[in-house]
């Protein structure tokens, strides 16, 4: 079972985000899931909506070169002064996760938390096939979902997945799924789920129910 809904917005919505949280810092989560995944020599991590730049200095502390994608101009903009201001080796560029500007086998992490539920299906299985396409034999990455039970399915009128705009970051648009549509999704993309982990939290709106998969691409040939 799968559930879309939509809250009308635009471009400009994620300016006015992208503002708000220009200097903010990474959260205690994003620290966590890099902090345990230490680069090699001169490897690359690609940080998929990467948003103001937010996990550039973990992402840096663990060892790697970074490439931030994300479709806002602002976006861009800001995570590019952090990376300069932070002197660390990291390249923002305005792309759409579901066409990635980036050579097959580039890198040994991707990350990509709190993007991907802003993508319409269509969109999403674009997206992991980017994904399994630019990881290195052996690379890894974390991938974040929203389980169908999350308290902010109810913020929004569902509506049919054909009637999602395209491309969907021009308006917010989460897609809730289960842990057998997760397992589908990924399997189809070509990606090894290493595990799936469930976290859930607390709040007065309701239970917050987040989905963690580590992937890894296969050293075999497909």
């Amino acid at each position: 079972m799968q559930a879309v809904w939509t809250v009308e917005g635009d471009d400009t919505s994620w300016t006015a985000w992208a503002e708000n949280r220009a200097d903010a810092p990474a959260s205690s989560l994003v620290r966590e899931l890099i902090a345990t995944r230490k680069a090699g020599p001169q490897e690359w991590a690609v940080d998929v909506g990467c948003g103001t730049g937010r996990a550039f200095i973990p992402l840096a502390e663990a060892g790697y070169w970074v490439i931030g994608i994300d479709p806002t101009p602002k976006c861009i903009e800001l995570s590019l002064r952090r990376a300069r201001q932070s002197s660390i080796i990291a390249y923002p560029i305005q792309a759409s996760v579901a066409r990635l500007p980036l050579r097959s086998s580039l890198a040994a992490f991707v990350f990509a938390v709190g993007t991907l539920f802003h993508l319409s299906l269509v969109e999403l299985a674009l997206a992991l096939l980017e994904i399994q396409r630019v990881l290195r034999p052996g690379g890894e990455a974390i991938l974040h979902f929203l389980d169908i039970e999350d308290w902010r399915r109810s913020l929004g009128r569902e509506v049919d997945p054909d009637q999602v705009p395209v491309p969907s970051h021009q308006a917010l648009v989460t897609c809730f799924c289960s842990r057998q549509a997760i397992e589908k999704w990924l399997d189809q993309a070509g990606l090894d789920l290493l595990s799936l982990e469930l976290r859930t939290s607390a709040s007065e709106a309701g239970q917050q129910r987040d989905w963690l998969a580590q992937c890894h691409k296969s050293d075999e040939p497909s």
